[in-house]
């Protein structure tokens, strides 16, 4: 019996498609460009070996767009007519069942299937590797950490991906606010690999949600030959990379970044890849950046891939942002339109109506308001659904718009009282950030309270310094 690297039965595995499979099991978790094609290349070297099939599956739901979903279920389907699935394990089967209800819409029974599953076996890596991403889509902050820390008893220092399990770890404790724990934990994982992009990516969120953007900066430099090329995540890496350098004002910076390695006419047109360009663009958007025709270029990618449906609400919610900063308000009227009439008609078993009944139409209303220049009904909008915004899934750093959208709302509809309490808010639940003190500082002058203001503004200024100095040695890596 052929077996994966923690030991577990690979059923109806040979020699060739057993390491075929490990191999495509470190691409995976390690997000290398070419699991695909080593998972496809397993699948055809033994048909009747089920888990390449299932992994192929997962990286298509990955993508969070209904072609890939369909492909999905097309790989599900290929395995039932060539795998005898009589002669699989329960810890198998249970990931056919994952799968089929990530197809039907039901993310979070899925997760759910896969924490059942780990349970029972703890060293399974692909199950929590997609059930952590599973809780990433799901906006389960608590099972981010606990999913992990429920398995990591049963790892060791010896085990080849231990590294990953503690990777998985970091990023749960940083999305729960254990900033410290999670930048300790993030290094394990890096002294077993350098190149863990996920890992890096949980560390680098630690410094970003502390406000050391010095570190992060200096982090991300020193670091760069790990995470900047040859996987698949080095986009989103880079976006982190972009946000630091445009919350200390070097907006140039931000762009050639965005221009390097976010968004280029050479980029994949992937709902994944498009979110953290509209992302980007729209901080520097309510920074009042000129951002030149980016908008406009990256309005027309997502053209090509909004269904007419809602599949992922998530997507839709970063495509208007992008239609709105390119001036198409009519383009993003109809995406408003379109979720409206999902509501009445769509699928209500499926998490993404949930998820657009409750987050994405609401938050898409409000960033229609501020584009429409209404400010005041924008707040209303994005105050109203900030707490429950979660549920749709993403990071605290990607939900960070809906703040700075909010706050900027506040200050353009001269609500000075909500402008100053939302100032404070950020200044003390983050207070190492620049341009939380520089923002501040806006809204006191607004208020008339010079003084204050001023002291803010040299905060900002000295936070700024700090930065740049801490960073030195990482930007003369980048440029």
């Amino acid at each position: 019996m052929q077996t994966d690297q923690q030991g577990l039965a690979l059923t109806g595995a040979g020699n060739r498609g057993a390491e075929l499979f490990r191999a495509g099991l470190d691409e995976l978790v390690y997000f290398k460009s070419s699991v695909l094609e080593t998972f496809d290349k397993a699948i055809l070297e033994e048909p009747g070996f089920a888990l390449p099939y299932f992994a192929r599956a997962y990286l298509d739901l990955f993508m969070t767009e209904k072609r890939f979903a369909e492909h999905a279920q097309r790989t599900l389907d290929k395995a039932r007519t060539r795998v005898d699935f009589a002669k699989l394990s329960d810890r198998e089967l249970q990931h056919a069942l994952a799968i089929e209800a990530w197809i039907e819409g039901d993310l979070r029974q899925a997760a759910r299937i896969l924490d059942r599953l780990g349970i029972d076996e703890p060293r399974d890596i692909l199950a929590l590797r997609i059930g952590h991403e599973l809780d990433f889509f799901t906006g389960n902050k608590r099972a981010l950490r606990d999913r992990v820390a429920r398995q990591l008893s049963a790892w060791s220092p010896s085990d080849i991906h231990y590294g990953i399990v503690q990777g998985c770890f970091a990023f749960g404790l940083e999305e729960n606010g254990e900033y410290e724990r999670a930048a300790q934990h993030g290094f394990i994982a890096l002294s077993a690999r350098p190149d863990d992009v996920w890992a890096i990516h949980a560390v680098t969120h630690s410094y970003e949600m502390r406000g050391d953007i010095g570190e992060g900066l200096r982090f991300m430099g020193d670091r760069r030959r790990d995470w900047a090329e040859n996987n698949l995540f080095s986009a989103h890496n880079s976006w982190h990379e972009a946000l630091f350098n445009s919350d200390i004002y070097r907006h140039s910076e931000a762009l050639d970044i965005y221009d390097r390695a976010i968004f280029n006419e050479s980029s994949p047109r992937l709902a994944l890849v498009l979110l953290d360009a509209s992302s980007l663009l729209w901080r520097l958007h309510l920074q009042a950046v000129d951002v030149g025709h980016r908008f406009q270029k990256l309005a027309s990618a997502w053209d090509t891939l909004i269904p007419e449906e809602s599949f992922y609400v998530f997507n839709d919610v970063h495509a208007i942002m992008a239609y709105i900063g390119a001036g198409r308000l009519e383009d993003a009227r109809g995406l408003v339109n379109r979720l409206e009439r999902y509501v009445n008609r769509g699928k209500r078993s499926s998490n993404n109506y949930s998820n657009t009944l409750r987050v994405g139409l609401p938050l898409t209303r409000g960033l229609l308001a501020f584009g429409e220049g209404k400010y005041g009904d924008a707040v209303d909008e994005l105050y109203a659904v900030r707490e429950r915004a979660i549920e749709f899934g993403g990071s605290e750093a990607q939900r960070d718009a809906i703040d700075r959208t909010l706050i900027e709302a506040a200050v353009r509809s001269g609500h000075t009282s909500l402008s100053k309490a939302l100032a404070s808010e950020r200044v003390h639940d983050n207070a190492g950030n620049p341009h939380n003190w520089s923002k501040m500082a806006e809204v006191l002058r607004l208020s008339r309270a010079l003084d204050e203001a001023a002291a803010s503004e040299a905060k900002s200024k000295t936070l700024i310094a700090d930065a740049f100095n801490k960073s030195r040695a990482g930007a003369e890596i980048t440029h």
